[in-house]
């Protein structure tokens, strides 16, 4: 839903990058997740991040303290850093998860060449029509399969998370930030 907010309601500033598993213990309220993190898991899961899209941080007026323009400044420079440090984290795995595609094509290509030939051989037509079934179409078949499989994996499917978490990264970056006052739930 393009121009819908992600709202991410913290307790106090550090809460957008950084949570205090200690206070689960004592707090019902208190974040499993930085705030960050929940921004980028809703962003994620939207269809399309556009440009009507935007960001609502609130905190209770005791976590935006006496400077409210500091306090947004900070949060708005905070989360545009963590978005900088992800994009780099996502970087360098896209590229891990490169390398790694076109090693695995090293051990990968001779077992499907192999298995390709093993195949073709017992699809030879003096062979019993029993082992042409389960060697020829069956068991060199899916050999051969299985060794090109993980290397085209790497290579085209297991990035596309990662290219996806870098556009909302990317869209992240400069979407508004708007921090609002949150009123104290009623005690009741």
């Amino acid at each position: 839903m393009s121009g819908t907010p992600v709202v991410v309601h913290l307790r106090r500033p550090g809460d957008l990058v950084a949570v205090d598993p200690a206070m689960l213990l004592e707090d019902d309220d208190a974040r499993a997740v930085p705030g960050a993190d929940e921004v980028l898991d809703e962003l994620l899961t939207r269809g399309r991040v556009g440009r009507r899209d935007r960001l609502v941080l609130t905190l209770p007026a005791a976590g935006i303290g006496p400077d409210r323009a500091a306090t947004e400044t900070l949060l708005v420079t905070t989360l545009r850093r963590w978005c900088r440090r992800r994009l780099e984290a996502t970087e360098r795995e896209t590229a891990v998860l490169r390398r790694q595609g076109w090693a695995s094509l090293r051990p990968g290509l001779p077992l499907f060449l192999v298995g390709l030939l093993f195949s073709t051989d017992f699809l030879a037509p003096d062979v019993p029509e029993f082992f042409q079934n389960l060697l020829g179409n069956g068991v060199f078949l899916v050999i051969a399969w299985v060794g090109l499989w993980y290397p085209l994996d790497l290579l085209f499917f297991a990035r596309l998370p990662l290219r996806r978490q870098q556009r909302v990264l990317d869209a992240l970056l400069t979407m508004p930030v708007e921090v609002r006052v949150r009123e104290a739930a009623p005690t009741g």
